[in-house]
This record gives C-alpha cells, structure tokens and sequence, in this order.
C-alpha cells in the first residue's frame, strides 16, 4: 500500500483521505499479525430463542471481529436483518451452520449504498451504507455548534452454510448450529463459535469453570497428604511424596486457572495452552499419557488449537484431564467426623455411598498411646445406627464388627497417634447402618481429646 503525496497546492480530493486511512491500516499490519494469534471471531453475541420456533435467525447483540480485522457491534455501527430459513436445510443427522457475512471492500467498485431511511440499510448490497440525511454531530474539543456529518455502517448479512461457495467476496464468522430435537428445532448447546475472547460463548466459560472447579476440587482431597506438625514426630511416608508433587501441579495450576477465568476478555487461545501445559504436567503421574496427552501407541492425545472447533479442543482436554485426576487422586470419597451428642458422638452419611465399590472406616485421634488408645476402644467402645445404640447399650451387645489396621489404608495419609479400623461390611448393625445412615459412636471413658472420624474410601 503506497502512501498519499502530500505537498502544497493539491486540490483534496476522497481519494486521498480514503487511502491514507488504508495506508495507516497497512502500516499496523506487521504488529497485529505478530500479536494474538486467531485474533478475530465473537466477542459477545445474542441470539433470539424464541425466533427459532418461528424459523427466523434474529441476532439481539454482537461483537463481532472479522478475519479482515474489521470490528463490528450491533446495535452501534453495524445493521443486521433477520433471516428466515426453510427446516429442509437441515441434512439428516447434520446441523444448520449459522455465519454472519460482511463484505469485502472493493478496491475497483463503490461500497456505500446511500439509504433512503434507517431500514433500507439492511438490505444493501455494499459493505457499507449511509443515510442521504446527515446527523449533528458536536464539536469534542469546543463550544461550537454541531455540524451535519453522514457516517457509514457497516452492512452484516445472515447466511447458511450451503450458500458460502457465493459469498467468496466475503468475510464470515460461523454463529450458531441448528439442530432437531424431536419436533422442534433449536441451536445446539455444544457449539462455540470462534471466539476472540472468552465472553464470545457462554458455554466455553462454563466448561472452563467446570475443569477449574474440578482441580480445585481434587486439590482439596489431597490438602490432607501436606506434612502437618504432628507428622514431624514420626517416620515420614515415602510414598506420600507422589500426592505432595501432584497437590503442588493442582495448586499451581489451580490458582493460574482461578486468575484466567476471572478475566472474561483473555483469548481462548491462552486458556487451551495453559490445559496443554497441565496434561503434561499430571503426565508426570500416569503410565498411561505421555505429556501431549498421547497413549503408547500414539493414540488420543490434545489436539492444535482449532480456531474453528473450539469446542472439539476444550471438550478433549476437558476429558483428558479428567482422566489423568483420576489416576493421582486417590484420596477419600467421603469423610464425616463424629459431633459430640450428649454421651454420644454421631455422624451421618449420605446413601449415595453405601454400594459394593466403596470401602468404610474408622479412625480415632488423640494423644494417648496408640496401642493403649486401640485397645480400649475394642474393649469399651462400640459404633451403631443411631437408633440401634440404646437397645445395644442395654443388652451389653456390641456394635458394627470393626478389625484393627496395622496402618492407614492405601490412599489415606498416616497420622500420629491415630488409629484406623475397618468397618466389616457385613451383619445385622451393617445393614442397620445402611438403612438410616446415622452413626452412633458411644465409649464411656473415652479421652477428653478424641476426634473420630468415618472415612469412605472407593475400591481401587
């Protein structure tokens, strides 16, 4: 793009401030396309729910960045039609492609089709239009009075995706897919546009949250495998080391996704590079992925960004990581501790646990001796249902069968001055524990610092 000749006595013409309005365009180019990649698509957009059952495509707002870097808003300095459309479109088992078009400016032709009133801009055929009436528009930088000024908007059209092969003079951004459900027809949920910033697609900022949430909330399984003080008086685990490293990949990771997500105008394109950074990191603790997500025989794995299937990256890495939390946190399913209650302590669990897949125990805390702490429980404390303890109590029959542990189960970290007990699946009590699940913990002479807990556990 060459650049206007200014010198003195030149008649002005149009042409001179349009190309060197181009020229100053040109001049960016090399630092926008050194920038963000993928840096056009939605950035906020609203579509009519209601207009569908109708068959008509309605847009109530949009922020929209075309390929081209033209920036259009609607309602502001862009029009938009309605657009009908014909259920027949729709292929079998395949969706209707919403895109928004804007045309191409011509370098050889006119682009602004003068309008006689504010509707007939939304069917022109140019890039542009224009009202033949000018608006007043006020002077920024003094008190004169406002001059008539005619501007231009830009002219957005609705089209499908069987008619792109005649809009090659044409930029366009896909919206929307239309499918059946059942007899009605609706836009589909796990469509994302392309999207030059998070707030272009509510769905993607949800699935973000859903996998921040995730992490945060396996990080909070592995809180309790950190060194607290009272483990500094016994033997360290070695094999505690592998949850401490992984709680440090979910904390570190955690807390960058808790930042990214509370800023909705970052790029989806960041968001994908910080999951790819994590997969590879939680590879660290998985046979199974190497740290592009693939399996041993170069299969999966997270695919490059797709501008263009958003939805197709996030909803694999989504998976994937899912996977790979499932094989580092081994932690308890469930934990409820026992609450003082009159001579006795309760706990309650809900039913969801009580299945073939999971695990029940027992562990006691306090500073008396251990082997003396475990041994006066077995002789004088029993655990029931609730409403079984008082009969138990007054026949002198014991509660739920419980076998000491040698140790703490695989998965849970040790404790000092704890101990662990199975809760034998089997029996009367069992069964009347599954059918209230509320549990009665009752020992006479208990220590003043017991804290009990019951801890669920899924088979490995």
């Amino acid at each position: 793009m060459k650049s206007v000749y200014w010198h003195q006595g030149m008649l002005l013409q149009p042409q001179h401030f349009q190309l060197s309005e181009l020229h100053q365009q040109f001049r960016l180019e090399p630092w926008l396309a050194a920038g963000m990649p993928h840096f056009w698509g939605v950035g906020e957009l609203t579509l009519s729910e209601a207009s569908i059952d109708n068959r008509v495509i309605e847009i109530r707002s949009a922020r929209l960045l075309f390929p081209d870097r033209s920036y259009t808003e609607y309602p502001g300095n862009a029009v938009v039609a309605a657009r009908t459309f014909d259920p027949a479109w729709l292929d079998e088992g395949r969706p209707l492609v919403v895109h928004v078009a804007l045309e191409r400016l011509a370098r050889d032709a006119n682009n602004v089709t003068v309008a006689s009133t504010a509707d007939a801009r939304l069917h022109a055929a140019t890039r542009y239009a224009t009202l033949q009436s000018a608006e007043d528009v006020g002077d920024l930088y003094s008190d004169h009075p406002p001059a008539p000024v005619r501007t231009l908007t830009y002219v957005l059209r609705i089209v499908f995706e069987h008619e792109l092969d005649d809009l090659a003079d044409h930029e366009t951004i896909p919206i929307a897919h239309i499918i059946r459900d059942g007899d009605r027809l609706r836009f589909a949920d796990d469509f994302v546009p392309p999207c030059y910033a998070l707030s272009g697609s509510r769905d993607l900022k949800n699935r973000v949250a859903c996998i921040r949430d995730e992490l945060a909330g396996r990080a909070r399984r592995l809180q309790q495998y950190k060194c607290p003080r009272e483990m500094r008086h016994v033997e360290f685990d070695t094999n505690y080391m592998v949850f401490l490293l992984a709680l440090r990949s979910l904390n570190r990771f955690g807390s960058q996704l808790f930042h990214l997500t509370e800023y909705d105008r970052l790029h989806p394109w960041m968001i994908y590079g910080a999951l790819r950074q994590l997969v590879g990191e939680l590879s660290v603790f998985s046979e199974r992925f190497d740290m592009l997500g693939e399996t041993s025989d170069a299969r999966g794995g997270l695919p490059p960004y797709d501008h263009r299937d958003i939805n197709g990256c996030f909803s694999r890495a989504h998976t994937l990581i899912s996977h790979l939390l499932d094989e580092i946190a081994i932690g308890p399913e469930y934990v409820a501790a026992f609450e003082p209650d009159g001579t006795q302590q309760l706990a309650q669990l809900p039913s969801e646990v009580f299945d073939a897949r999971h695990l029940f125990y027992l562990t006691i805390h306090s500073e008396s001796d251990p082997d003396t702490l475990a041994q006066r429980f077995l002789n004088g404390g029993r655990v029931a249902a609730a409403n079984e303890m008082p009969q138990l109590i007054a026949l002198a029959l014991p509660g739920v069968d419980l076998t000491r542990l040698p140790c703490a189960p695989q998965g849970l970290p040790r404790r000092s001055h704890a101990q662990y007990f199975r809760i034998e699946q089997t029996g009367r009590q069992w069964d009347a524990i599954k059918r209230d699940g509320l549990l009665s913990l009752r020992w006479l002479d208990a220590p003043d610092d017991l804290h009990a807990e019951l801890i669920v556990v899924r088979q490995s």
